[in-house]
């Protein structure tokens, strides 16, 4: 019975297993990966309706921040768009069709994250994070970005920014609190204003 009256939510399922293909440059590799990990978030959603959920909202992949990372290890920036783009297409199609297998019993939400970060580092000002949309908050070494796996976050090289609500990039690989404050305020007015099926980012 708790099942059916809660919201289930579903982040990104993959990420890492994309950036350590894209880190040995095996661009090939990681696209190859996007049928089985979509297969893994149908596997986990089908075992959550089986169990007794109604309500899910999955999250699709935001990969932007990771960026610097790939860009460390020699990647190039897009590959990562498009490879978000390539398992984000997938991932919609793949919920298209258990919406049509389970009918008006369950009701499966689509939360775009990649919108709301593509905004954010396309119009970083706009949005109250500065003029810098890769600078990491926390980190260290050369260059504009502020991010050097030698001088990651922590390490006793890296420093620290005065106001993190000003960086959508924490590390070079995850966001600020502010960051998913936005991306956050976005999904869920989504949800709101569309309620069942897939919703459209808003400002």
């Amino acid at each position: 019975m708790a099942a059916t009256l809660s919201v289930f939510y579903v982040g990104e399922i993959g990420v890492n297993d994309y950036f350590v293909a894209l880190s040995n440059n095996s661009v090939d590799v990681a696209v190859s990966l996007v049928p089985h990990i979509i297969d893994t978030i149908r596997s986990a959603l089908t075992t959550m309706i089986a169990a007794g959920a109604r309500t899910v909202v999955v999250s699709v992949s935001g990969m932007l921040p990771n960026r610097l990372r790939a860009a460390e290890a020699g990647c190039i920036t897009r590959f990562i768009n498009a490879l978000a783009e390539h398992h984000n297409h997938m991932l919609r199609m793949m919920l298209r069709e258990l919406r049509s297998n389970y009918g008006r019993s369950l009701t499966l939400l689509y939360a775009d994250m990649y919108r709301p970060v593509v905004k954010a580092m396309a119009s970083p000002a706009l949005y109250g994070f500065g003029d810098r949309p890769l600078a990491t908050c926390c980190g260290g070494g050369a260059g504009p970005n502020n991010f050097n796996f030698i001088a990651f976050c922590g390490t006793p090289a890296s420093t620290t920014c005065a106001d993190p609500s000003k960086f959508v990039s924490w590390d070079g690989i995850h966001f600020t609190e502010a960051a998913n404050r936005f991306f956050a305020r976005n999904m869920i007015k989504g949800l709101l204003s569309r309620g069942r099926g897939e919703y459209v980012a808003t400002d």
